[in-house]
């Protein structure tokens, strides 16, 4: 029982000490206006829901309780599993951001108890994104005035039943990412990305097997794609879903009653499975946990050898001069230069050798190969290096020694942008000589525009967030959606033809003149209030 208290305790006392942070009303608000996506009015041109469509009709439920509940479960699967992620994934971290990882580490305290505190603390926090989605689902029920008989149990079961072990197998699965030494850092934003699109390619490729389905988004779509059978006939031979987008609505809605659910009791047992699995996933982490790793420095051994007492002198007294003088450390260039440096320093030569391989690759790749393929896997390389162009200073204390001199508190923040911009565009010389090969100039120039928006994109969200991670969340899902799948209005490279007439990257670019432009209005903030 006193295990039990101290998990209670431990995670409870994360959870309170999360929610007070400022990334938990932005989480909070995503989550509102995600949930509003997932229930489109009947002329919606942008919206996140269950897509199925047949011909030029797109077809949904009543917006009545059910229908609601078990779409509105779905979506929010699919956004907390990924995003929710990246917001609990700091938990043990977080000790010695706070300066307690000593004392947490001193304490008796179990592994094993630490290790499923966290994860209860993680719990708690997606669990309350849920309750937050509920709330924008009932009110949405109201607001779109289909059906106003409101049903509770009906709407909320879904959520108890398979949006409750979606969060707990995500929370587990930050502990683990935590606990792994080479998951820690940004290279685990990343592979969680493609963990996580694993996982699902996974469920919905084994949709016969119900122990496949990790998150439970399977489970759901053929609930909700067995009411449709029954209700249209065109969909008697469908066994697929989609989440996201078939483009506006047009009144061209079809709709039928969706009231009664039977949940069999196969759906009961795999739910508890993948609980029972990450119960299991928790023991083995708090294995592998060493509760010296909360200690920010390794104390030496010898650390009283190299102590010498010394007697105190007196000092003259003396005058220190302003902080901000209008001295200057080296010139531009050289900073720019030093910039370069530590870009180029940062990547291993694994890295360089899979870029050197895409750059041949480039000269020799068409259509799919070059737009799917190579163009994707050159800009996604970079992303852990365009997410510390606005807070390398910061991550190394370096910003409040700097700030004391005149051309760093003026230039620093061009000279960062763009030794980020040259950087990629050397690592884009063969997809734009391609475009030039190919008298294709407009691509070209949209791989220019696209250079300068991430590169200000990076630069403005470190400086706002101060985080590397929040960039490549961003980053991640903007390219992923964008750039892979080649969504029109997030193409900022403008690779499909659909992007390209509409000039999307011009937009991007003027997007990335705003964001450096608020960038150095940010910093200038900051520097006042030193």
């Amino acid at each position: 029982m006193n295990s039990i208290y101290e998990i209670y305790y431990i995670g409870i006392s994360d959870f309170l000490d999360r929610i007070r942070r400022k990334s938990t009303f932005i989480i909070t608000l995503l989550m509102m206006y995600i949930s509003y996506l997932f229930f489109p009015q009947n002329n919606s041109s942008i919206y996140y829901t269950l897509n199925y469509s047949f011909g030029e009709y797109f077809y949904r439920g009543i917006y009545n309780s059910v229908w609601l509940g078990w779409v509105s479960t779905i979506a929010f699967i699919s956004v907390v599993t990924l995003i929710g992620f990246y917001f609990v994934r700091n938990s043990i971290k977080r000790e010695k951001e706070l300066l307690i990882g000593e004392i947490t580490a001193s304490i008796g305290t179990k592994s094993w108890i630490f290790i499923f505190g966290k994860a209860f603390g993680n719990l708690l926090f997606l669990l309350v994104q849920m309750f937050v989605v509920i709330i924008i689902t009932i009110i949405m029920q109201f607001v779109r005035g289909e059906s106003y008989y409101l049903q509770p149990i009906k709407l909320l079961t879904p959520f108890l039943i398979l949006a409750v072990p979606a969060c707990f197998i995500t929370a587990v699965i930050a502990i683990i990412f935590e606990v792994i030494p080479f998951l820690r850092n940004s290279f685990g934003n990343i592979a969680y990305f493609f963990t996580w699109s694993g996982i699902f390619i996974y469920s919905i490729t084994n949709r016969t097997f119900i122990l496949a389905d990790v998150f439970g988004i399977n489970t759901i779509s053929k609930i909700i794609l067995e009411q449709l059978k029954h209700s249209f006939k065109e969909f008697s031979s469908v066994d697929s879903f989609s989440l996201g987008t078939s483009g506006p609505l047009h009144n061209n809605i079809k709709t039928f009653i969706m009231d009664k659910v039977t949940i069999g009791l196969n759906i009961l047992l795999g739910r508890l499975f993948w609980i029972f699995i990450g119960i299991l996933l928790l023991f083995l982490a708090s294995m592998f946990f060493k509760r010296t790793s909360l200690i920010r420095t390794k104390a030496s051994a010898n650390v009283n050898s190299l102590v010498k007492e010394k007697e105190y002198t007196s000092f003259k007294r003396t005058v220190l001069s302003e902080i901000f003088e209008n001295k200057t450390y080296s010139n531009n260039l050289s900073i720019l230069k030093s910039n370069l440096k530590i870009i180029l320093a940062y990547p291993n030569l694994y890295w360089y050798a899979v870029l050197i391989f895409c750059f041949i690759g480039v000269f020799f790749s068409e259509g799919d190969n070059l737009n799917k393929l190579l163009i994707p896997v050159i800009w996604i390389l970079p992303i852990l290096i365009w997410s510390k162009l606005g807070t390398i200073q910061m991550d190394f204390n370096m910003e409040s020694y700097l700030l004391t001199y005149k051309n760093y508190r003026n230039a620093e923040l061009l000279n960062s942008a763009t030794a980020g911009i040259l950087f990629t565009i050397l690592i884009n010389t063969s997809v734009i000589i391609k475009f030039l090969l190919m008298h294709n100039f407009l691509r070209a120039a949209y791989i220019l525009m696209g250079i300068f928006f991430v590169n200000s994109l990076g630069i403005f969200i470190g400086n706002f967030a101060r985080s590397s991670t929040a960039f490549e969340i961003t980053y991640i899902i903007l390219w992923y959606v964008g750039i892979l799948n080649g969504l029109t209005n997030l193409d900022f490279l403008g690779i499909t033809s659909k992007a390209a007439n509409c000039h999307i990257p011009i937009i991007f670019l003027a997007i990335g003149a705003f964001l450096i432009a608020a960038s150095m209005v940010i910093k200038n903030s900051r520097i006042r209030s030193y």
